[in-house]
């Protein structure tokens, strides 16, 4: 029988270990952090990417222990310390399965309904059942909870699990920590370090992908007056946890018919698919054509239609119409520049008058969105 682990218990062991304590590290940092600072959404991303690695790798951590028999324990020790050693090792693996379970449901019975995308590259579903829950908010805090006093619990477990190996190796002396180290004893049997290879790749891989995601734009740049080069362009933007957002709805028609004779016969109509929405993050995108915000699947279109558009002066037209979202309509009045036969114009709206981000939703991004486009302009 076998005096150590194998090197792919051994690997999956510390790199399972080293997870645990990074992601310690950030709850506590982020849970320090107030609500509307951006530092704490990033974190919670990496948490919750970090949390579903561990999961992974408990499940194969389990799957190895069961189908590897470990190496015996001394045979000096108690029986009711061998009892112990199983009943820590139970809890312990059950605990790093609930844990990562919890922050999984917790975030699937969020009224928040942010999609998981590990590392901003992966999707990774929400729990079904949980999505369809009515009281999402009471669920949550519940979640919320559990997922703090189940890691609180694992945290005191890890702690007496490295108290009862440092008094194995230092007061014992019976060397029981040597079983979980790679030695000359791996190498001498070929085996290969597949754990450690399997953690390396990942961690290459995501270094690789967001080293190159920090060279890009996380946001899309609305255009200038002008650039429409013939084409509508419909732009917006927000405030999410006190940074600006914006983005741009890549299928959108605008037609603004001009009549300087008569600025009354004047018209302008403006069709947007919801979910063509592009703010430059997958996550974002991903959430927001969900039931909580546009509901695109339900509502794929926003409409704009006016009923009055008087003149200004030569250049410069008030449009006052009707803005229909989620087929909530509500009347809206803006300016509308003409120069260079382009037509541009903004307006200010309350996103949760069309119930778009409604449910706990304004804690991440402000109720204020300020819409702007661009049309050529359609004389008659």
């Amino acid at each position: 029988m076998a005096k150590r682990y194998s090197s792919v218990a051994i690997s999956l062991h510390w790199l399972i270990a080293v997870l645990l304590a990074g992601l310690v590290v950030v709850a506590k940092v982020m849970n320090s952090l107030s609500d509307d600072d951006p530092l704490r959404f990033t974190l919670i991303q990496w948490h919750k990417s970090f949390g579903i690695m561990v999961l992974l790798l408990v499940v194969a951590r389990v799957v190895w222990r069961v189908t590897h028999r470990p190496p015996k324990l001394p045979a000096a020790m108690k029986g009711w310390e061998k009892l112990a050693s199983a009943g820590a090792h139970v809890a312990l693996y059950l605990l790093m399965l609930a844990i990562p379970l919890s922050g999984w449901m917790m975030v699937s019975a969020s009224p928040l309904n942010l999609k998981t995308e590990l590392f901003g590259a992966i999707s990774w579903p929400h729990l079904p059942y949980l999505t369809t829950l009515t009281d999402k908010q009471l669920w949550a805090e519940r979640l919320v909870m559990s997922h703090h006093w189940l890691a609180n619990g694992l945290l005191v477990l890890v702690i007496l699990h490295v108290a009862a190996a440092l008094r194995h190796q230092f007061v014992l002396k019976d060397n029981l920590m040597a079983r979980m180290v790679i030695s000359a004893e791996h190498k001498s049997r070929n085996d290969l370090n597949h754990g450690l290879l399997f953690g390396v790749i990942i961690a290459v891989a995501g270094g690789l992908y967001l080293a190159e995601q920090s060279q890009q734009q996380s946001i899309v740049e609305p255009a200038a007056v002008g650039d429409t080069a013939g084409r509508s362009r419909v732009t917006f933007e927000a405030s999410q946890l006190g940074d600006p957002l914006t983005g741009v709805f890549a299928d959108a028609a605008i037609t603004f018919r001009i009549d300087t004779a008569s600025p009354g016969a004047s018209s302008l109509t403006a069709s947007v698919l919801t979910g063509s929405v592009s703010t430059g993050d997958g996550q974002i995108d991903a959430t927001v054509v969900t039931a909580d915000w546009f509901a695109s699947t339900e509502f794929p279109e926003a409409v704009f239609q006016s009923r009055i558009i008087e003149s200004i002066d030569d250049s410069t037209f008030q449009v006052t119409g009707d803005l229909t979202i989620r087929d909530i309509s509500r009347e809206v009045v803006f300016n509308l520049v003409v120069a260079d036969n382009v037509a541009s114009g903004n307006l200010l709206i309350d996103r949760t008058q069309f119930n778009v981000g409604v449910g706990g939703q304004d804690e991440f991004v402000a109720p204020e969105v300020k819409i702007s486009f661009q049309t050529p302009v359609v004389s008659p």
